[in-house]
């Protein structure tokens, strides 16, 4: 396994030669973490923009259109500037030793992101790990700073079983002599990025410890033990997101200390925070009934949703629209959101990774033993069916994997034109 791991940063290392290293010299943020990387990342990068800086940000996965994934200023990379850039980095692949294994479609795009950043000048970059950090493509950068978010059971047979294994992958992200802000973590996890960091020599500082937040009628008041207090509205819903503003601040501001042509003021920050957008994370699409999707793909971030759905919204009954990855844990997922549902629709998205809906109906049984349990062939119809068993004081959920939330951004479009 660790001669796996080893050849994968091998490889993307061969594939960036070939290109010239477009990673070399660029400034970067390295975002790792289970829950809240993407919505993270959309709130630096927010940050940034509103401070004047010209700022790339690399998430994954996309919601509609792969291009999503690469942005610049909030623009995504035009489909001609996908094309060229192909071609480029096509033809760095041909002669690469056969003996490092095929590229992942992945590694392909983050080397062609990576290029396409380091001929816009950018004067940062916020880049979303893909899975893991330690042996991560986007690894290959050497960020400037680095956040990792919380850290919960996800994608075990590549990063371990225990949480311990799994912290140690993210903190591969830190940097010698570099600031890092940390999320609120489980003890287990906590202790191994402390103790990672200790090794290397990274200042690394945690909310909930270093940073906090408070609550104020318009939003939140985030201190720091050596900041001055800020007070901002926060774009995204969710206590959750009130924890990632505040590891955002903090990065942003040990970032400025470190490098001072980077500094943010508090006025940006303020900004970004309040204006940051991030489809498909507790996004409303309608009302009477209320309708709210979310990408919530595991148990932790489904116990998650079950909060935010229960402190943000009031409905008479919960519809349960669900559909899942293949190997993801339904049995958490489901048990965390079908309890409180009236009626669950099983469905799937067309990704070819997509758990069969039948798979999941006798979980779905089991965690919702008074509800009615549906299955559909598609998102369309399973959002359909909940709409036209919905009240108007009712909420529907649309939720599990983030091809399902973009496919449903795409039915919801096309039907209410």
């Amino acid at each position: 396994m660790a001669a796996q791991r080893a050849i994968k940063l091998e490889r993307m290392g061969a594939l960036l030669a070939a290109l010239d290293h477009p990673e070399r010299g660029l400034p970067s943020i390295l975002v790792a973490g289970t829950k809240g990387k993407g919505s993270t990342v959309a709130m630096i990068a927010a940050c940034t923009q509103a401070a004047g800086l010209t700022t790339g940000r690399y998430t994954s996965p996309h919601l509609i259109n792969w291009r999503e994934r690469t942005v610049i200023n909030g623009q995504p990379i035009s489909t001609t500037d996908v094309v060229t850039l192909a071609e480029v980095v096509r033809r760095a692949v041909d002669p690469l030793p056969d003996e490092l294994g095929p590229l992942t479609t992945f590694e392909v795009g983050t080397a062609l992101t990576f290029l396409y950043f380091a001929r816009a000048s950018l004067d940062i970059a916020v880049v979303e790990v893909g899975t893991g950090g330690r042996f991560d493509a986007t690894n290959m950068l050497d960020p400037l700073a680095s956040v990792i978010t919380p850290i919960s059971y996800d994608h075990t047979p590549t990063l371990g079983e225990t949480l311990s294994e799994i912290a140690w992958h993210k903190a591969g992200v830190m940097r010698t002599g570099r600031p890092a802000v940390s999320a609120p973590q489980v003890d287990e996890a906590r202790l191994v990025i402390e103790r990672e960091a200790a090794t290397l020599g990274t200042h690394l500082e945690e909310v909930g410890h270093d940073w906090w937040w408070t609550p104020t009628p318009g939003g939140i008041r985030i201190e720091g033990r050596q900041a001055e207090p800020l007070e901002t509205a926060v774009g995204l819903l969710g206590a959750h997101q009130r924890d990632n503003a505040t590891a955002a601040t903090g990065v942003l501001r040990a970032l400025g200390h470190a490098e001072p042509r980077l500094r943010i003021s508090a006025t940006a920050i303020q900004t970004g925070l309040a204006n940051v957008e991030w489809p498909g994370r507790l996004q409303i699409l309608g009302s009477e009934p209320l309708v709210v999707v979310d990408g919530a793909h595991n148990a932790a971030s489904a116990d998650v949703l079950r909060s935010a759905i229960e402190h943000n919204f009031r409905f008479a009954r919960l519809h349960l629209v669900l559909g899942l990855s293949a190997g993801k844990d339904a049995r958490g997922v489901l048990h965390a959101l079908a309890p409180r549902a009236d009626t669950v629709h099983l469905t799937r998205s067309h990704h070819e990774r997509s758990a069969e809906p039948s798979e999941l109906e006798s979980l779905a049984r089991s965690a919702a033993p008074t509800a009615r349990v549906a299955i559909h062939a598609d998102v369309g119809a399973a959002l359909a069916g909940a709409l036209a068993g919905a009240a108007p004081d009712d909420l529907i959920v649309v939720t599990g994997s983030l091809f399902l939330v973009g496919e449903t951004l795409v039915w919801w479009r096309r039907s209410h034109r």
